[in-house]
């Protein structure tokens, strides 16, 4: 296939934007592309989504991106440009099981290097036909960081990273393959049995995505024949959602305390701060306070609430004590009178232990009574 200069149409100067967006029918597909191959495509698809989001593609036109070696590598120029001459053989497999369709597209057939202001740049072609595969985003779509993309050394990695991210633009955060239909998807060598799949692929992708996208994927068999695992359940949580259970957790486990073990617990709590007494005395004289302390300390204990340099401070605020003064008594006969919570539990706060009221239901009274 000629290419015709005429309808060729060159990309913007490349500008890398910090969000890739691609078809969720390019997600699924079967991708040859190795870890250096796909971070070349990781980028034309950074620039060609951006170009589909504000309509700048136009139909029936060859499009041309040029890539800078430097978004590539700082060094070893040589293994970049082997990359990108062996991706323009590489190809794309679009399979409809229902239908029993194929359709195997080449989508870069020219790849050149050159050289644009003193830099070295890969120059890739796309033909018009092959363009819908990349920009038709349609209601759906995958999106994700490209740094992060970039970031993955593995390819399974990198393709596990295209379908979770699918998924969570989808807001879900489990889904379902077949052993089978993920392998082909994932390119995986021919023979490959279901340990090597999870020994090179799941268990590699599992890893990298959780030390550089934060997300924890866990699976699960779906479905046995015999003792082969033909199918998968797959569950997503980000470090953001497991930080929350663990919030919850810790909010059902004080709900389930009588008042002694919540006050018991909140002042070896406390120790973790730099309160003054009068703070303590006023967080433990009010039980809305109490709850509010301890759901705040959860949160930071789990890291829902990063970032926070001064805990103590940031304690005080949200409790809304910051500006609470210390009403010390004004003559020694007032202090000698004047009730503390500290002094009256100088080794921590008891109170009877007939006493199994639970804080929950704690609550429940105090909102009855409102």
């Amino acid at each position: 296939m000629e290419l015709d200069v005429k309808s060729k149409q060159k990309a913007l100067l490349f500008h890398k934007r910090p969000t890739n967006y691609q078809p969720n029918v390019f997600t699924e597909s079967k991708q040859e592309f190795t870890e250096l191959e796909k971070n070349i495509v990781t980028l034309v698809i950074n620039q060609i989504g951006h170009m589909s989001l504000k309509g700048e593609i136009k139909p029936n036109v060859n499009l041309v991106f040029h890539i800078p070696f430097a978004e590539l590598t700082k060094k070893n120029h040589s293994v970049i440009a082997d990359a990108a001459l062996t991706l323009q053989s590489k190809r794309l497999i679009y399979r409809n099981d229902k239908t029993e369709q194929l359709d195997a597209i080449t989508p870069f057939p020219r790849v050149k290097f050159d050289t644009l202001d003193g830099k070295k740049i890969i120059e890739v072609t796309m033909f018009a036909d092959v363009v819908p595969h990349f920009s038709e985003l349609g209601k759906r779509y995958t999106k994700y960081e490209c740094d992060i993309m970039l970031s993955l050394s593995s390819v399974y990695a990198k393709r596990m990273f295209d379908i979770v991210s699918m998924y969570q633009c989808r807001g879900q955060f489990q889904f379902n393959y077949q052993v089978e239909h993920l392998m082909e998807m994932l390119n995986c060598p021919e023979g490959y049995t279901f340990n090597d799949f999870r020994r090179n692929a799941l268990l590699v992708a599992q890893r990298q995505l959780l030390e550089k996208a934060n997300i924890v994927l866990e699976w699960m068999p779906a479905k046995k024949i015999g003792k082969n695992i033909v199918e998968l359940d797959f569950i997503i949580k980000t470090q953001l959602q497991i930080a929350s259970e663990g919030v919850k957790q810790d909010q059902q486990t004080v709900n389930n305390m009588s008042i002694n073990e919540a006050y018991t617990t909140a002042w070896q709590l406390m120790k973790g701060y730099k309160l003054k007494g009068f703070q303590k005395d006023r967080i433990l004289s009010d039980h809305s306070l109490l709850d509010t302390f301890f759901r705040i300390d959860s949160e930071l204990a789990n890291g829902v609430r990063q970032n926070v340099k001064n805990p103590t401070a940031y304690l005080v605020k949200s409790l809304g004590i910051d500006q609470l003064k210390d009403p010390k008594p004004k003559t020694k006969s007032e202090a000698k009178t004047a009730p503390s919570t500290l002094s009256l539990f100088p080794q921590g706060p008891t109170l009877r232990s007939g006493s199994v009221k639970s804080i929950g239901a704690i609550f429940g009274d105090m909102i009855m009574n409102e």
